[in-house]
């Protein structure tokens, strides 16, 4: 079952929701010893509520002019409560890279 889908994307050096269900919200991690680090390809999404059973993310990224082979993994998810993800470009630069993405949160039946 579908528990959380959306899409998140970067302007103005931030990512913020675009669409999706109304059941997440989208975290700065920390990063570089702060509390909120710099975004450098790397977002928290956050569930409103904490998952009770297991679950999967699908994550796609959106390929961009100076990224057309973005990248996107995620992890993070041992609290239930949401899942960090890394975009990063993979062949020219090999560095984590702000971009657009997408995902969704598959949940077991109960």
């Amino acid at each position: 079952m579908i528990s959380h889908f959306g899409t998140v994307v970067f302007a103005g050096g931030n990512y913020s929701r675009s669409s999706g269900s109304s059941n997440w919200k989208v975290q700065p991690i920390p990063g570089f010893g702060a509390p909120v680090g710099p975004p450098l390809g790397q977002v928290r999404v956050e569930f409103e509520q904490p998952l009770t059973t297991g679950y999967t993310v699908i994550i796609s990224p959106e390929r961009n002019e100076s990224a057309p082979m973005l990248c996107a993994n995620y992890g993070g998810t041992d609290d239930h409560k949401g899942f960090s993800v890394h975009l990063f470009e993979p062949v020219s630069t090999r560095t984590l890279q702000n971009g657009n993405f997408s995902f969704l949160v598959m949940t077991q039946d109960a």
